[in-house]
């Protein structure tokens, strides 16, 4: 009797085996959605890195920015019944919330979303998860300090949309022992005004990824201010320092992918929920220093700092 219900342990253990090899099978053949705002050409890096380490097949759906370009992309994208979606910029992140308002089965992690909170993208929603696009305060400062040891109080203009980074940095400075000097705007055409009521009691300047901030107007504008105030002036985007401002301190686009993926592994593989997940700082920071900009406010930053800089400019 007992080498009988031995058999009968083995051949359920056998079932079970022959069972679950197809159901894995097909979990890990099951299409991954990528979802484009547009076909803007820093999304080629974290689209190949993320597909390299899905290491599942993948299809590509582009909005070409406007979520009504093609009616039908919606019912093309449920129909490759899509195992999860990563979806890369506002548009795309904002399209793949609305879109599984009715298929919350399906996880979302979105990256590449400038001030991502003003979306409230997570809001309600436990199937939506995503890598932030600037680095968290505390890592701006620290770089800050890194290339202008003589920065100790930093000013900041934000709105009511970016509250919570500005909470954030709040909190960043004192741990640090910086003085944060900040005044809130109501609207775009506020900065110069506000700007120019902070300059004096501040020798550093944050530029938020804000709406009312971070408009060519006002980047054109405070370029030749921070140089006439003799302020270095940092920002959060690839091209801010381009643009003239001396710092740069942005993720790292080419790495994104790459932690997108082992997120979406992690959900698809390892039973981690989005909601378990949230929003991630992302791994991996570009530094791009503007030595042009940084001798015009005579800046001298140290050859062991620049070692540290991604790229340089000027040099």
């Amino acid at each position: 009797m007992h080498g009988k219900s031995i058999h009968i342990e083995l051949l359920v253990l056998l079932l079970i085996c022959l069972w679950s090899a197809p159901v894995r099978a097909a979990q890990e053949s099951a299409v991954v959605a990528i979802l484009l705002s547009d076909s803007e050409e820093a999304y080629g890096r974290p689209v190949t890195t993320f597909s390299e380490e899905i290491e599942r097949p993948v299809s590509v759906f582009n909005l070409h920015g406007d979520i009504m370009h093609d009616p039908d992309l919606k019912e093309k994208l449920f129909a490759a019944r899509p195992a999860l979606i990563f979806a890369l910029g506002a548009k795309a992140a904002y399209a793949a919330r609305l879109w599984t308002e009715e298929r919350r089965d399906i996880p979302v992690i979105f990256a590449m979303v400038l001030n991502w909170q003003r979306y409230k993208l997570t809001e309600g929603r436990e199937n939506m998860a995503g890598i932030a696009a600037e680095m968290a305060p505390g890592t701006q400062f620290a770089n800050m300090i890194m290339f202008s040891p003589a920065v100790r109080r930093i000013g900041l203009l934000y709105s009511p949309q970016s509250g919570q980074i500005f909470d954030q940095a709040r909190e960043a400075a004192d741990l640090l022992g910086l003085e944060l000097v900040a005044e809130s705007i109501d609207h775009s055409r506020d900065l110069r005004l506000a700007f120019k009521k902070i300059s004096a009691k501040v020798d550093a300047f944050w530029v938020l990824n804000d709406p009312l901030i971070y408009t060519m107007e006002n980047l054109d504008w405070l370029e030749k201010r921070c140089v006439r105030d003799k302020l270095f002036c940092v920002g959060q985007t690839l091209n801010i320092a381009k643009l003239g401002l001396t710092l740069s301190v942005n993720s790292d686009n080419d790495q994104l992918g790459v932690q997108a993926g082992a997120m979406a592994r992690n959900i698809l593989e390892r039973g981690q929920t989005p909601k378990d997940i949230g929003v991630m700082a992302p791994l991996n920071t570009q530094i791009i220093v503007n030595l042009n900009t940084a001798a015009k406010i005579g800046t001298n930053i140290s050859p062991q700092a620049l070692d540290l800089a991604t790229s340089i400019i000027g040099r």
